[in-house]
Parts: structure tokens; C-alpha cells; sequence
């Protein structure tokens, strides 16, 4: 491929990922930046590479951590295109880093329990505690139930004694996206099955 080939797909990856990403492309022969598309690194077209010649033999392509001037942290990867110059590719990924520690923080195991006087009568907690219960230990997806896996569950929630509570038939036909006559007859199968 020429130069020029591969400086459309590193603009087009650029301008997708911007501003996270950055691509410089090295002349190995002058050791200097001949194409650069982002600010990453604040280097320009022009300055010195730095390179180690020596270690050019040795790149496979293998994803490095970089500190950046500004102190974020950085991933990159390099690798030569056609024995005449060096892409280097390097990606913000502190962001990530913050997104990380948000979510640790958001979802720490310290926090305290309900208050049970305050969650004593609610029957709708009891029923998505079950529900996200049994899809827990089978493996299941609430936004990818099937029909049979609704009834499956609307059976287990029967088995338990979910419908005792006065509109429990309702609010499971309206969480469970099924209709309400659906739920009534699939109580009356198993009422009837259960007294044969």
C-alpha cells in the first residue's frame, strides 16, 4: 500500500474515535514525524521521532501503557507498514479509568441494607427480588425471556404464593410484558391440574 493509503484509514479511524485516539506515522529513515492526526501528544509533523533503531526489530504489534505529558494515562501500539515507516497509535484511555473508579464506587458492597419496617408489606420488592432471584440461578436475561421462560417463571411465582396478594396477577402480567387473561389461565391450568 502507498503512504497516502494508509493516512485515509488512520483519518477516517481519527475522525471516529475523536478525541480519543491519535495515529503517527514515522519516517524510520529521517527518525521523523512525517503524519500525525490528533492532539494527544501535542508533536507535530516534522519533529524528531526518537527512535531506537535498534528496537525496531523487536516490534510485534504487543499493546503498551504510556503516561502522557499531562499525567493520563495511555494505551498504544506500534507496527511497521512497509519496512519504511512506524504507526503509532495511541489511545486516552483514562477515561476509562475514572468511568471504572465511578462504577466502583456506585456499586461498593458497604452500603446498608433496606430498612425492614420501611419494606416489611411491599409485595412488589418480594416479587422482583424472586423474579431477578430465579433468573439469577437460571441464567436468564430479563429483556430476552421467551414466552415459555414468562410462564416458567409466572408458574414459579404461582408456586410461591405470589398471587394471594390482591392485584399481584396485574402488576406480573404488566412487568412480564403478558396479558392479563394469559395469567388467569395459566393459574386455572395448574389449579386444575392440581386437583386431579
Amino acid at each position: 500500500m502507498k503512504l497516502n493509503d494508509y493516512i485515509k484509514i488512520c483519518n477516517a479511524i481519527a475522525f471516529l474515535m475523536h478525541p480519543m485516539v491519535e495515529f503517527v506515522i514515522h519516517d524510520i529513515e529521517t527518525n521523523t514525524i512525517i503524519y500525525i492526526n490528533g492532539s494527544l501528544s501535542q508533536r507535530k509533523v516534522g519533529d524528531q521521532s526518537l527512535l531506537d533503531n535498534n528496537a525496531l526489530n523487536d516490534i510485534n504489534q504487543i499493546a503498551y501503557p504510556k503516561i502522557n505529558f499531562d499525567g493520563r494515562l495511555v494505551k498504544s501500539i506500534s507496527l511497521i507498514l512497509e519496512k519504511q515507516w512506524l504507526l503509532c497509535i495511541n489511545c486516552d484511555v483514562s477515561v476509562f479509568n475514572k468511568m471504572h473508579d465511578v462504577c466502583s464506587t456506585i456499586l461498593q458492597k458497604n452500603i446498608g441494607l433496606q430498612p425492614k419496617f420501611l419494606f416489611e408489606n411491599d409485595w412488589q420488592n418480594k416479587l422482583h427480588t424472586s423474579i431477578h432471584g430465579y433468573l439469577q440461578n437460571n441464567n436468564l436475561s430479563f429483556d430476552l425471556l421467551s414466552k415459555s421462560d414468562k410462564k416458567v417463571i409466572v408458574k414459579y411465582l404461582f408456586d410461591l404464593g405470589a398471587f394471594n396478594e390482591k392485584k399481584a396477577a396485574d402488576y406480573i402480567a404488566k412487568i412480564l410484558k403478558l396479558g392479563r387473561a394469559t395469567i388467569f389461565k395459566y393459574q386455572r391450568e395448574w389449579r386444575k391440574n392440581a386437583s386431579k
